[in-house]
């Protein structure tokens, strides 16, 4: 437990040094004036005729320490007793979450942490934080020292402070995703297996997660720090060398720094099925179809770089696994009984990676190949065939050529298993 310090903290350098460009505009480039004077400089962005000591004075008891009131008494005399319990158990689990209490509102957060008020609402609204009242007791000790984290990179001048918000935001956006996809995962537990009804399954599923908050973030450290070291390790690759990149022609994106095989595989007619089906079918079916695709393209050595509902998009380094990713896809999809007939487009080139996602003419190429496809078919383009047909691994049926949108006329081919060898999968449901 860090002691509660008696005075503020200096301030971090580095940070408040831009917070005049930062008050005009923000990371996210909207304007943000709301921590500025007149003249430019940084206001105080709160008003407050409280000294100094007597902010610190009050918190001379820690936070995390005693009881704290659940519900009001009016409320808990009207309220339904599920509500009262699910309320207290969010509450509870709240103050777990955040390492304490509720006690300091944005200015005192800000003060604590060393850095200006505007870098601290920065920061938040880079997580996804919901915006809050000047006066507000929205933040914790814990939230403080976040800040002073945050800040430091900058102040020892490894990043500036856009990168670091960028950064902020891509943590933010991943775990705004990844927190409801685990809460609704264990609401469709408790419903189905244990027979709750939603509102109890929510309630249950608070003490299911206050039972498991460790575990969950050991292995999301863990997944993290796995993930990063295999970046890191591709980066001693030269995936250009030897794989022919050079034979692609036209239109293709020479500019672009990284050369990859990327695809989509695209369920169909999902549309009009998820229209005739319960709630239930139409989420086995997406989790059936996306778990699957992770699968492979994660034994394929390659990345899911998104899902939508019904297609997911991935990428590999080389042309040999983009096109066995893109084959097992195709073969798995087809040999499951729960799942409709896919298609799939698939192409080598180079591309931009940005934001956790990838662009380029070679991404818009794939897309409309898979827009295109016949049901049950990969199709590909003739320069993706021509580098993959140097060995007989894959054999390619030439189809009509096709003007496609924004690409104009372009060559198609449809991509079959020659003697490449099929994927090794070990999933539950693979009995190689």
């Amino acid at each position: 437990m860090n002691p509660v310090p008696a005075s503020a903290p200096a301030s971090v350098p580095g940070i408040e040094l831009g917070d005049e460009d930062l008050a005009t505009t923000s990371a996210m480039g909207e304007s943000d004036t709301s921590g500025t004077n007149d003249d430019g400089t940084v206001a105080a962005d709160d008003s407050h005729s409280s000294a100094d000591e007597d902010f610190f004075s009050g918190l001379h008891e820690d936070p995390r320490t005693s009881a704290m009131q659940i519900v009001d008494e009016a409320e808990d005399d009207v309220a339904d007793e599920t509500i009262y319990e699910t309320r207290s158990a969010a509450e509870r689990l709240e103050e777990i979450l955040l390492d304490g209490k509720r006690v300091l509102d944005r200015r005192e957060a800000a003060k604590l942490g060393g850095i200006s008020t505007v870098s601290a609402r920065k920061m938040w609204r880079a997580l996804g934080m919901s915006q809050t009242v000047a006066e507000e007791k929205a933040y914790t000790l814990s939230d403080a020292h976040a800040l002073r984290m945050w800040a430091k990179p900058v102040a020892d001048g490894l990043i500036d402070q856009g990168t670091a918000l960028s950064l902020a935001r891509a943590i933010g956006q991943t775990t705004d995703r990844l927190v409801v996809w685990q809460m609704e995962t264990l609401v469709d537990f408790l419903t189905e297996e244990k027979g709750l009804t939603d509102p109890e399954a929510r309630r249950d599923a608070l003490q299911v997660v206050e039972d498991m908050v460790d575990p969950l973030q050991k292995m999301l450290t863990y997944s993290w720090r796995r993930n990063l070291a295999e970046v890191m390790g591709r980066l001693n690759v030269n995936v250009s060398d030897g794989l022919a990149i050079d034979n692609r022609q036209g239109w293709y994106d020479s500019s672009m720094p990284l050369a990859r095989a990327v695809g989509f595989i695209d369920l169909v007619s999902y549309t009009r099925l998820s229209q005739k089906m319960e709630p239930r079918q139409l989420a086995n079916l997406v989790q059936e179809f996306q778990g699957m695709a992770y699968n492979i393209v994660a034994t394929g050595g390659g990345r899911v770089i998104k899902t939508v509902g019904d297609e997911v998009f991935f990428a590999a380094e080389t042309p040999l696994g983009g096109a066995e990713i893109a084959m097992t896809l195709m073969e798995r999809v087809t040999a499951a009984e729960d799942l409709p007939q896919a298609r799939v487009g698939f192409v080598w080139g180079r591309v931009l990676s940005r934001l956790g996602d990838i662009f380029g003419s070679s991404v818009n190429l794939a897309a409309r190949l898979t827009a295109v496809a016949d049901p049950g078919t990969i199709f590909t383009d003739e320069d993706t065939a021509r580098v993959l047909s140097t060995s007989d691994a894959y054999v390619f049926e030439r189809r009509e050529s096709l003007s496609l949108h924004g690409l104009g006329e372009t060559g198609i081919g449809e991509m079959k298993r020659g003697t490449a060898a099929r994927m090794k999968l070990d999933l539950d449901d693979d009995e190689n």
